[in-house]
């Protein structure tokens, strides 16, 4: 914990130390390790004191200290029996034994502390006093002796030159401790860059005074937009105790710390989804990050629960990374999220008897959380290419279903992500991953496996799209709506040709698509790329690294049909021209897609070119270079990005 917050994560006041307390481990209490004093103490009125890692001892001190053992337990034998004589000559022999075991050289004489304690207790026997003195001399010789033995150790290790004093790394003092917390604490902040720093801070910490209405504008557009794809909160309960914060400002110390992080957490994302609306002034859309790093104060104390609460923060931070430039923060984040899900076995439905001891409002919030858990981390993996950390035949989960009218409508629009995730996930696992390409069929056999998905993808295409339908005819649109694009028509047309354009393009089921795939996935590729540049114009479409690797995708899917011949030249020039448009708008901190802007344009240009001279190209090698340059530019993106389209290879 000193370490992250030397790095500058200082997430929390608390820290927490790696080992017990003394008193802890004296009593045999279970120590909650808080620095400076630890609950069990502060509770007795009794002081704490953390002495550390106690010293590990080798098999030879181990052995060395049997005898040791054995040689006081011989010796209290023979001075109960009165044979102070033989008592002597077995501690001359056992110093004999210490002295070939221990002894260093100085003058060329064997010498050592056990020695000298053996010349101690020599002095101590020889003297006039009475047998109680060789007997305390015989009983405090283990201990004398343990005693100079470590001194002698210390000195030797003090005096080796310095490159041959070599410590594991995990016996460095600011080493991460080895539990799960901690870990995973690491792990996001080695990959997650937000919330570090707030430019709105006041000298004592506090932020600075925000007007009432902005904090309720933003808790309301994440209920609006984000609530609807990952329900994890329990909505009513969550305003409730909103409605009783008086000074956001002075929050610390009254609410709980799962609390405090969530609620500033949506306020966070809750600005991202307006500032995408574009009904934000610049400083209020600086409030986002202020929010965020208000919400990582609580970050430690939070992961350190490792309970359903911090997976419900895990997921909070991980719908707000997908404004970073990259999705590696995503990708850490979703691992955790599933693995923490799998551990409390979320992904399981409740058996009867746990049932009957819960109220329903808690079963339908608990299995509300897995499948946002699941939403989250299905559009991640399918996103980047990858394989999912969780399949769907080991969910018995129900899916979430309206606890009350009024959210009806949120329910559904649920449904309808958990359906889509689904079939993401479906389509990666019997074409694209790696046991797809390992099923010996025939062609006719991958024929039919893309016709029986293709079927699936239509049917639930036209169901989702009716009922969108059905409720855009009888609600009247606001102002309010249009922050929302899951009720819109066009963003379900252009999630439906993403999916198509993932069943048809190579794989490796069908490395090689046959021309009546490649006509279907040119077609596909024009009807996403206007779908997704209409709901960029307005502002239906958030400029993070989802869309921009999904914007790619469909780019790269487009050119190779242009050099398979399978679309049509001038069809495709409008398309590519507003692709650039949409990476250009990205902004200066996402320099991934301003280098692909800079490559499709050079292709734009190439393809004006080829078209304005009606299509005379002299061979399909000469389209090829014309369309990917003369370098490896593009590929070294992808490559420098983890962007996982290996079918790219092939092109170049």
């Amino acid at each position: 914990m000193e370490q992250l917050d030397n790095e500058g994560l200082s997430f929390s006041a608390v820290v927490y130390e790696p080992y017990s307390c003394a008193r802890c481990r004296r009593l045999k209490k279970r120590c909650s390790k808080e620095s400076p004093i630890c609950m069990n103490c502060s509770k007795a009125g009794e002081p704490c004191s953390y002495p550390g890692r106690a010293p590990r001892r080798s098999k030879r001190e181990l052995e060395r200290e049997r005898k040791e053992l054995a040689t006081l337990a011989h010796a209290d034998q023979m001075i109960k029996r009165g044979h102070s004589s033989d008592t002597e000559q077995f501690l001359i022999s056992s110093e004999e034994h210490e002295r070939s075991d221990n002894g260093v050289y100085y003058g060329g004489k064997l010498e050592s502390d056990t020695e000298r304690v053996s010349e101690h207790s020599s002095e101590t026997r020889s003297s006039s006093a009475p047998t109680n003195a060789k007997n305390d001399a015989i009983v405090h010789y283990i201990p004398e002796l343990r005693k100079s033995q470590q001194q002698q150790q210390q000195r030797e290790i003090e005096q080796r030159p310095q490159k041959e004093v070599l410590f594991h790394e995990m016996c460095k003092i600011d080493s991460i401790p080895i539990r799960a917390s901690s870990l995973q604490i690491a792990n996001v902040a080695a990959v997650f860059k937000g919330g570090r720093h707030s430019s709105l801070l006041q000298p004592h910490g506090k932020g600075v005074r925000i007007e009432r209405r902005l904090y309720d504008r933003f808790i309301a557009a994440y209920f609006k937009h984000n609530h609807r794809s990952y329900p994890l909160l329990n909505k009513i309960g969550f305003l409730n105790e909103v409605s009783t914060i008086h000074e956001f400002e002075d929050m610390e110390g009254n609410y709980e710390d799962t609390f405090y992080f969530q609620l500033y957490m949506v306020m966070a994302i809750g600005c991202t989804t307006l500032q995408r609306a574009g009904i934000l002034n610049k400083e209020e859309e600086e409030l986002s990050e202020h929010f965020a790093y208000l919400a990582m104060r609580k970050f430690c104390p939070v992961m350190h629960l490792q309970n359903v609460e911090t997976i419900k923060c895990l997921l909070l931070l991980g719908i707000y990374s997908f404004f970073e430039p990259q999705g590696v923060s995503s990708w850490t984040i979703s691992g955790i999220v599933m693995r923490l899900t799998i551990g409390l076995g979320l992904h399981r439905a409740l058996t009867t008897r746990k049932k009957k001891s819960m109220s329903q409002l808690d079963i339908e919030l608990r299995y509300r959380a897995f499948w946002s858990f699941f939403n989250f981390e299905r559009l991640v993996s399918t996103s980047l290419g990858r394989i999912s950390a969780i399949d769907d035949d080991d969910i018995s989960v129900p899916l979430p279903h309206a606890m009350y009218a009024e959210e009806t409508e949120d329910i559904e629009v649920t449904q309808m992500m958990i359906a889509l995730r689904k079939m993401g996930g479906i389509i990666y696992k019997r074409v694209h991953s790696v046991g797809a390409g390992k099923q010996k069929l025939s062609d006719d056999g991958k024929q039919e496996i893309v016709d029986e998905l293709r079927k699936q993808l239509d049917v639930l295409y036209e169901q989702e799209r009716d009922k969108i339908r059905r409720h855009n005819s009888i609600a009247c649109p606001t102002k309010s709506n249009s922050i929302s694009f899951h009720t819109s028509d066009i963003w379900l047309a252009m999630r439906y040709a993403q999916l198509q354009i993932m069943l048809y393009r190579p794989s490796s089921l069908i490395p090689k698509p046959p021309m009546e795939f490649l006509i279907i996935l040119g077609d596909f590729c024009l009807q996403a790329l206007k779908h997704t540049y209409t709901l960029y114009r307005k502002k239906m479409q958030p400029l993070n690294w989802i869309t921009l690797f999904r914007t790619l995708t469909i780019c790269n899917t487009m050119l190779y049909c242009l050099c398979q011949w399978s679309i049509d030249l001038i069809e495709c020039k409008i398309e590519i021209q507003q692709c650039v448009e949409i990476l250009q708008h990205f902004g200066e901190k996402w320099v991934f897609a301003a280098k692909c802007a800079a490559v499709f344009q050079t292709i734009s240009n190439a393809i004006l070119d080829i078209s304005l001279s009606n299509g005379q190209v002299p061979n399909m090698d000469d389209l090829t270079r014309e369309l990917f340059g003369a370098s490896n530019e593009y590929q070294d993106i992808l490559d420098e990005n983890n962007v996982d389209i290996t079918w790219v290879e092939d092109l170049t």
